[in-house]
């Protein structure tokens, strides 16, 4: 009798750590993909922002990237209040309080610099910061991504203003129940600068 208990324990042991183990490859994918996201975030920053890849061309990519937050960055509804749009905090090194815009306003920014060329470099995938997973309803988590972003502006050929900001993004998951299982979506939300520091 003894060993039939003892069996039977190793074997909800083992179904409980199975299932543990494998709850925590989801979350470690899921926050996998939010970091690909923001990735994805900045690599179009970084081509929109810059006049030599032209008008045309840096336009489409803005119609993209507005793809990849919540509501396509029109109004939404969070904890019942109503928003215009997703934010992101602009700063300078001229500056000490950050600027809060439309993210749409800030993409159509980037392709009105007055700058001739401008550099933007981002953190790689794999240095960007995930924090865990909090659930804030049935089918929806939220998590925060961290990275850094470094500009450099010039013109005439010479570099004339550059910073290095940490910023923090906001990001949802949404899980759906498809026919082959369950599937994350993710979705950008507010960015937030946290440092912004002159090079």
């Amino acid at each position: 009798m003894k060993s039939l208990y003892k069996i039977v324990l190793v074997v909800v042991l083992s179904a409980f750590a199975t299932t543990s183990y494998a709850q925590q490859d989801i979350e470690e994918m899921i926050k996998y993909r939010a970091a690909e996201k923001v990735k994805q975030m900045c690599d179009y920053i970084e081509f929109m922002a810059n006049p030599q890849n032209g008008t045309e061309v840096r336009t489409r990519y803005k119609g993209k990237a507005v793809r990849l937050f919540i509501a396509n960055c029109e109004p939404y509804e969070e904890d019942g209040i109503q928003k215009k749009g997703v934010e992101m905090e602009i700063t300078s090194t001229y500056r000490t309080k950050p600027r809060r815009r439309l993210m749409k306003d800030y993409f159509t920014g980037l392709l009105n610099m007055r700058y001739s060329k401008v550099e933007i470099k981002s953190s790689d995938i794999h240095d960007i910061q995930v924090s865990e997973l909090r659930q804030i309803d049935e089918n929806i988590f939220v998590c925060t991504a961290v990275f850094v972003q470094v500009f450099v502006g010039h013109k005439d050929g010479k570099p004339v203003y550059s910073d290095r900001t940490k910023k923090s993004v906001k990001c949802y998951v949404y899980r759906e129940e498809t026919m082959d299982g369950e599937e994350y979506i993710v979705k950008l939300g507010d960015t937030k600068a946290l440092d912004t520091k002159r090079l």
